[in-house]
């Protein structure tokens, strides 16, 4: 009970604390709304805030910060939510014209309006920002990006979980209480958030985007009938009580009422205003559509295929003043071919020729040459290009398509040539595009280390796997555990060929992945496409089998070839730039890289920094902006 209270002069024997009434039934349910909805957006926009930025940053930058900047931007607005609060609390006490409901419910709704109008504009905002991508760079880029994007939106979310939480919780005769349940509700938020963010269905980037403003928007409609009936409710409790404040003429009064009116009438124009910011980003932004567009012809460069797909925007552009065609997929080029000639842009693809270029094995051409009678002893037929194929019984695996460029050298060497693919649209691109064959062996359209965790034992004599894209290569397909099935899937003297995208100095990742690859394989060389700065990023391919690899490049293998086309020059200088990784792979200390221990996602930050000024260099900003 309450301690006795001076009235009149006089002391009056106290009674009973009131009990603190929760929030009302709609009120209750336009906290829920709130609850529940910025869980969903939250979840939603931690996967597509990065993802919206992997076309001009990579796939590796967007994520650096990312999370801190989550946090941050949630607890910021869980601040001003209870700034707010405690306003709300003054306001209450002193007596003011709406109660605490109203204001509560008014105030969730106004922060879905502004959430809902700003998301809208995202992809706009962004647009403007990577403008600036060359002079932010690749490290403050994105979070300056994600300012715009994403980060008012958490703001937003923190604010009306804060909000809701404090108005449930709101028990001023048992603070202890109060605190824990404030805890509770946020705690549980946090919980769906995180655990929404694991399970969330994909969407495109653009369109993504915009399925969370409409969902805020809805949600502040819902919240502003709900707080409207309240306050219908209330006035009604009001009348009841007061009938004289009914018939009050004080014009101050009368004025703030008549306000009160006029505004309830405005409380739709921010979700008409949504709608007009909604479609403005659909009609103008390109990333909102798929397909060509005509802002992909830009400069130099012609655009002939784009497809926003599993791993981000997929493009096919010609560079006119250089010649060549290329692919891009997010902030990386995955191949490309000179126009004239139909080589591969990048020559590093052409080492995984070299899997049927090793002395002793049967599909080494120099093996298929046959002496001639009534020569010198030791003579023998000159290469041809049919003693380059093979009989038909050999079969390769590809994991990483790209544009084909191994893939199609090895079925042209009568090899049968299996291809597996993340992404349909990168397949329908090299062939509609860069002629990869229609009739390979088989071509699956899955995820890698799927495939080869269920593909039959002893089935391939060379694999080659290149999954490098955007900055980083996937962690899971570099394991001692992914390793080991490729070694099952081989031959018992089949080939590796794993294409690495890394810094030859780099002696703690290379180590690392040396060695995962010799706890499967006896034998494991190295040969990068440059060595001409060991600090500086490059393709490096890896071979590996169980059998010596000592390699038969000949020069009349290269005069057959053309020892003055890209692919015969660059298996000529193939053998003198090996990376020496023998003391990698014999080294027991090393500890292999393994799904429960694998740094790479952290290990490639410098490789994905380097690689960005790299696509920048190699091609203009323009080509970039225009995704």
């Amino acid at each position: 009970p309450a301690g006795p209270q001076v009235v009149n002069n006089k002391f009056k024997p106290a009674g009973p604390r009131s009990a603190v009434r929760g929030p009302p039934v709609p009120v209750l349910i336009s906290i829920l709304i709130g609850f529940i909805s910025t869980s969903i957006m939250a979840s939603s926009l931690i996967r597509l805030g990065p993802q919206y930025l992997e076309p001009i940053y990579g796939n590796v930058l967007p994520y650096l910060g990312f999370f801190h900047g989550v946090v941050i931007s949630l607890v910021l607005g869980c601040i001003l939510g209870s700034i707010y609060w405690q306003r709300i609390l003054v306001a209450h006490e002193a007596g003011g014209l709406l109660t605490m409901d109203t204001k509560t419910g008014r105030a969730v709704a106004a922060a879905f309006d502004i959430v809902a109008s700003l998301t809208a504009l995202a992809p706009l905002r962004a647009t403007y920002m990577f403008k600036w991508s060359d002079a932010l760079g690749p490290m403050w880029g994105p979070l300056l990006t994600q300012s715009t994007l994403t980060f008012p939106v958490f703001v937003a979310g923190g604010f009306v979980v804060m909000l809701g939480a404090s108005r449930v919780s709101y028990n001023p005769q048992a603070p202890g209480r109060q605190a824990a349940t404030t805890v509770v509700c946020l705690g549980a938020v946090a919980i769906c958030i995180w655990v929404g963010q694991q399970t969330a269905p994909g969407h495109s980037s653009c369109r993504g985007v915009l399925v969370n403003a409409t969902y805020a928007a809805l949600s502040g409609v819902m919240v502003k009938l709900l707080t409207g009936h309240q306050e219908n409710v209330d006035a009604a409790v009001t009348l009841e009580k007061n009938p004289a404040e009914h018939v009050d003429n004080a014009p101050e009064k009368q004025l703030v009422k008549l306000r009160e009116r006029q505004l309830r009438k405005l409380r739709f124009v921010p979700t008409v205003a949504f709608v007009f910011c909604a479609l403005t980003t659909l009609l103008t932004d390109s990333a909102c559509s798929s397909g060509l567009v005509a802002r992909g012809n830009v400069d130099e460069f012609k655009m002939v295929y784009r497809n926003e797909s599993v791993t981000g925007w997929v493009s096919v552009t010609d560079d006119t003043k250089r010649n060549l065609r290329m692919m891009r997929s997010g902030h990386s080029l995955i191949g490309g071919r000179w126009t004239s000639t139909g080589d591969s842009v990048f020559g590093v693809f052409y080492y995984a020729d070299a899997v049927r270029m090793i002395k002793g094995r049967e599909s080494n051409p120099a093996s298929n040459r046959r002496m001639v009678k009534d020569q010198p002893e030791g003579w023998t037929q000159p290469l041809t290009r049919r003693s380059m194929r093979g009989s038909g019984s050999e079969r390769a695996l590809q994991i990483g398509l790209g544009v084909g460029i191994s893939a199609r050298s090895l079925h042209s060497m009568n090899v049968r040539v299996d291809v597996v693919e993340i992404d349909a649209a990168v397949y329908e691109a090299a062939i509609e595009y860069f002629k990869l064959p229609k009739r390979l062996n088989a071509v699956y359209l899955t995820d890698g280390r799927q495939f080869i965790n269920e593909a039959a034992s002893s089935t391939y004599d060379y694999i080659v796997h290149d999954v490098f894209t955007g900055g980083s290569v996937p962690a899971s397909l570099f394991s001692q555990s992914a390793v080991q099935q490729l070694q099952r899937i081989l031959k018992h003297d089949g080939v590796l060929a794993m294409n690495y995208v890394g810094i030859p100095n780099d002696k703690r990742t290379m180590g690392h992945v040396a060695r995962t690859i010799g706890t499967s394989f006896a034998y494991v060389r190295c040969f990068a496409e440059s060595l001409k700065d060991r600090d500086m990023m490059t393709n490096m391919m890896f071979f590996a089998s169980a059998k010596p690899l000592e390699f038969d490049i000949s020069d009349d293998l290269l005069h057959m070839i053309g020892k003055h086309t890209i692919r015969g020059r660059v298996l000529g200088g193939m053998l003198s730039n090996e990376v020496d990784v023998s003391g990698f792979v014999e080294n027991t200390d090393l500890n292999p890289i393994t799904d429960l221990w694998n740094p790479l996602p952290q290990w490639q930050v410098s490789t994905a920094i380097q690689h960005w000024h790299a696509m920048r260099g190699m091609v203009s900003t323009s080509y970039w902006l225009n995704y």
